[in-house]
């Protein structure tokens, strides 16, 4: 008999950036259709979570394109990751997805949709709301 083992993740979309979601949705109701249909796709995507932890990951293939890096400046006391859309209207083009990945649950967790301009200082609030929900998911 041959088992083969399968890996399964999944997608989890943080109460914190529902809120950056539903800002987006008041701000720019278009940029907010284009992360929210992405996020959908790679929801129901095993292909595309595979490539959620590859440093350096581009993707042209797709539309939206993305490409996917560790957030440098945290990474050595937090697995956080960044992901931009390109080939999408300025709005978009301007937000980041922040999301770290959950190990033991085989789980990405979206912890933030954020403007490109807080620019990743780790003293920004932004920066330090991620911190804490990453700490409380067992992450640090």
């Amino acid at each position: 008999m041959r088992n083969y083992s399968y890996n399964v993740y999944s997608l989890s979309i943080h109460e914190d950036a529902e809120h950056d979601l539903d800002a987006l949705w008041e701000e720019d109701e278009e940029s907010a259709a284009i992360m929210e249909m992405f996020l959908e796709e790679v929801e129901g995507s095993q292909e595309l979570l595979e490539r959620f932890t590859d440093n350096s990951y581009a993707d042209h293939l797709h539309d939206p394109g993305f490409d996917i890096t560790r957030w440098r400046v945290m990474w050595k006391d937090y697995p956080l990751w960044r992901l931009r859309l390109f080939n999408v209207p300025m709005g978009a083009a301007l937000r980041r997805i922040v999301y770290t990945f959950h190990p033991k649950e085989r789980r990405y967790y979206v912890l933030g949709i954020v403007p490109r301009d807080f620019d990743y200082d780790p003293s920004h609030p932004l920066s330090k709301r991620i911190v804490r929900v990453c700490a409380e998911l067992g992450l640090s």
